[in-house]
């Protein structure tokens, strides 16, 4: 059997109901001179999900296997993963504990808001580092054992090995639809944190024979000491899952921090005009999180001619951010032609 029909078999559950579309932004790929395609995983899944639910699908039904009455994860109270795994718990019906780092906020909105209504039990373990916040993680996990839950802890972002298995099946789904437009994929553009889309996406590749730029956009700083290394280590790992012979190595790691701006949820270059001109342009919604700086890194590149065409923006979901009062009032004081009109 070859690697590939392994990966085909990997048990999984079904978070998101149908395939998610690819389409061709016509008017804003006029607007930047490169062909650009969007990967719509902004839609279509368990809590609008976003790109987690294809990793929580193979990550959840190993929990699932495992007998997991209760689930943990860890992240920002920003995080779309914590959301995920949230609306994915309140799919199954299993508890939920969210493990948060920065202090409890004065307003409940964007994911907060989400994770509360899917039913998770939300810590607020203060302004800490993503070690520190491990730490707190693994003594949640050990009070509820005691209390008799058999748990089932999630990393950060819903990144492992086995998870990112979940999308390099997803890069096997974009080439097949791809092709049904008659058309390769060039390059693939997407917002990159914890690591696991990048991962599946660079194994996916290497089981079709390196087809695509994989170009990952990392939204914050410091995510890792060593970014591509822990990259690369999850890619590695998900392919000796399923006993796939592939080289992988650091130059198969195309992330880049230079869209990161003043931080992570923070502003970067261009990223207002970014989010306006897709608006504008589709109809289609990024934030200013994640896949903003995504569709901002995107402008700049083709700008520089340093895209091959045709290039598909991952929408890897998370626009709930666009309807926290702190970024609606940035972006509507970044548009000009809205600057008469005062909120």
């Amino acid at each position: 059997m070859s690697a590939l029909e392994t990966l085909g078999r990997v048990p999984r559950l079904d978070l998101r109901g149908f395939v998610s579309p690819v389409q061709r932004l016509e008017r804003f790929s006029e607007a930047i001179g490169v062909e650009v395609w969007c990967k719509r995983d902004d839609i279509g899944s368990v809590g609008l999900a976003g790109n987690k639910v294809r990793k929580l699908e193979v990550e959840l039904a190993h929990a699932v296997a495992c007998g997991a009455t209760h689930l943990v994860a860890e992240g920002s109270r920003l995080s779309n993963a914590t959301r995920a795994v949230a609306a994915a718990s309140a799919a199954l019906g299993l508890k939920c504990t969210l493990l948060l780092c920065h202090d409890e906020p004065h307003e409940p909105v964007g994911n907060l808001m989400l994770d509360g209504l899917f039913g998770a039990d939300l810590r607020f373990v203060g302004d800490v580092s993503w070690t520190d916040l491990a730490r707190h993680s693994v003594s949640v996990v050990s009070e509820l054992e005691q209390s008799g839950e058999r748990v089932y802890r999630l990393p950060i972002g819903c990144a492992s090995e086995r998870s990112c298995l979940g999308f390099a099946l997803a890069y096997g789904e974009l080439c097949q639809q791809m092709r049904e437009h008659g058309r390769n994929v060039g390059t693939i553009v997407h917002a990159s944190s914890s690591g696991g889309t990048h991962a599946g996406l660079v194994l996916g590749n290497a089981l079709h024979g390196f087809e695509t730029d994989i170009r990952g956009i990392v939204v914050a700083e410091d995510v890792y000491p060593d970014v591509v290394g822990t990259y690369l280590s999850f890619a590695r790992g998900g392919a000796r899952l399923i006993d796939a012979e592939v080289e992988l190595t650091r130059d198969h790691i195309n992330v880049t921090q230079a869209y990161v701006g003043e931080g992570y949820g923070l502003p970067a270059d261009g990223i207002y005009e970014a989010i306006d001109l897709l608006a504008t342009k589709e109809g289609l919604l990024v934030d200013p999180v994640y896949s903003g700086k995504t569709i901002a890194a995107i402008i700049d590149l083709a700008a520089k001619g340093e895209l091959n065409g045709p290039v598909v923006f991952w929408h890897t979901g998370g626009y709930h951010a666009l309807f926290d009062p702190r970024y609606a009032k940035r972006i509507w004081s970044a548009l000009d032609r809205l600057a008469g009109i005062v909120l």
